[in-house]
């Protein structure tokens, strides 16, 4: 639009200026901050799958020295892992019961009710079995 030899901007076009100046850095704040959330919630998902992978490698590990018996050295090492482990802040709670009873189906043939009873908790009951059942 001309106005005496001028040309004049319509209202509406510089109000809609006015928003996307102040609402395009709001955006792009929004868009870093919903980038950094995803970040963190995949950083921490990364660390549970980390904690969860070295649980299970010393799981695993001390399993095998209980299992190997070759020595009194190796079985009081796994079962000090596996004691060392159920109580660490490594061992995520999903995974607790599955430890502790992976603990008492190798620990307690080996080494006896009465070593594993530092192991287990105090509401669980430790029952053996005779060599014919296990």
């Amino acid at each position: 639009m001309q106005l005496g030899g001028a040309y004049v901007i319509p209202t509406w076009i510089s109000i809609v200026g006015v928003v996307m100046t102040v609402l395009s850095p709001l955006l792009a704040l929004g868009g870093v901050f919903l980038g950094s959330y995803l970040v963190r919630k995949s950083d921490r998902e990364l660390d549970t799958w980390r904690h969860r992978e070295e649980t299970m490698r010393m799981v695993r590990w001390a399993v095998e020295q209980i299992l190997d018996g070759e020595d009194d050295a190796g079985t009081d090492a796994g079962v000090v892992t596996l004691r060392s482990l159920m109580r660490s802040e490594l061992l995520q709670p999903e995974d607790y019961d599955l430890v502790a009873a992976l603990t008492a189906a190798v620990a307690i043939d080996r080494v006896g009710a009465a070593a594993y009873a530092d192991i287990a908790d105090a509401d669980i009951e430790v029952v053996e079995g005779d060599s014919d059942h296990g």
